[in-house]
């Protein structure tokens, strides 16, 4: 005998075959149409992106703007036509932030350079000082200036040699009126010799005491003519000798007040003269040979005339 559940009547077959395929239409339509969820995700999208080209409106526009607005405070700040970089001071340091070069005002508003070593000591320095004096210090390990070369104010220039104490040696310079000069100072900075020319070319060396008084000078003088002067401690010349142009030599004795009292020379024929000066200077008792060989005395009164010549 056959099992199983018996077989629905055909009119019910029908019915429910109809109906599956109304619900069958009814599913591919819902599956063909976009769900409410896949609207919302569509549209999300779209506001993103909208969103997105907004954002890029709007950085576009303040990078115009700051742009504007850094090109208007260059101008401001720095002209158009200068391209450099203003400050009151730089500095500029090595790897390991040691300042190794250092440009900038100083107290005045002159300005200075100094350049220093691997240590951060300084060792060269370029200064403006206020006074419009320029000066080039080089400078030891120790920071002590070892040697400055500076233009004074009035255009003189100067070359100073220093000890470790800083105290300057020595000088090379010249002075306002065009003298050129190289003076030597002892370990307490003491001038203890000077050598110097004149505009018009005449040289003199010149020798000073402890107390810087000249001792000892010697000059060639405007034609050639030679002289050494000695002096006393309180700097008077008491003792000159000397030679003329034309080769004459010459010794004059001088009092405390550098006044010549006692003359000896020899004339340019080779005449020997002895003469004796008041305090005044002025001659009064002269002694000499004459042409034959014959010594002759004169003597002369204040008004410097003569009142006694023998023979």
């Amino acid at each position: 005998m056959p099992s199983g559940p018996p077989a629905p009547p055909p009119e019910n077959l029908l019915a429910w075959l109809s109906e599956a395929r109304v619900r069958l239409g009814e599913v591919r339509r819902a599956v063909a149409e976009p769900t409410r969820l896949e609207q919302e995700l569509s549209h999300l999208r779209l506001e993103v992106r909208r969103l997105k080209v907004m954002g890029w409106v709007g950085a576009g526009v303040l990078g115009l703007v700051l742009i504007s607005s850094a090109l208007t405070l260059s101008r401001a700040f720095f002209p158009s036509e200068s391209k450099e970089i203003r400050a009151r001071r730089f500095s500029v340091v090595d790897d390991g932030g040691t300042a190794r070069l250092q440009l900038g005002l100083v107290d005045g508003e002159g300005s200075v350079l100094e350049i220093a070593d691997g240590r951060g000591t300084r060792r060269v320095a370029l200064v403006v000082r206020p006074d419009s004096a320029v000066a080039i210090e080089l400078f030891d390990q120790e920071r002590r200036p070892r040697v400055t070369l500076d233009v004074s104010p009035d255009g003189s220039p100067r070359l100073a040699l220093r000890g470790r104490d800083g105290i300057s040696a020595a000088t090379v310079g010249v002075e306002p009126d065009g003298t050129a000069g190289v003076t030597l100072a002892d370990q307490l900075g003491r001038r203890r010799s000077a050598l110097t020319i004149t505009p018009g070319g005449s040289p003199a060396l010149t020798l000073y005491d402890e107390s810087g008084s000249p001792r000892l000078s010697q000059t060639v003088g405007p034609g050639d003519w030679s002289q050494m002067e000695l002096y006393d401690g309180a700097g008077a010349p008491r003792l000159g000798l000397s030679v003329s142009p034309y080769g004459a030599p010459a010794i004059r004795l001088d009092d405390k007040a550098g006044r010549p009292r006692v003359l000896i020379g020899l004339l340019v024929e080779g005449k020997p003269v002895l003469d004796f000066f008041d305090s005044r200077g002025v001659a009064r008792l002269l002694l000499g040979l004459t042409a034959s060989g014959t010594p002759r005395l004169t003597a002369v009164g204040r008004r410097n005339q003569i009142i006694w010549d023998a023979p």
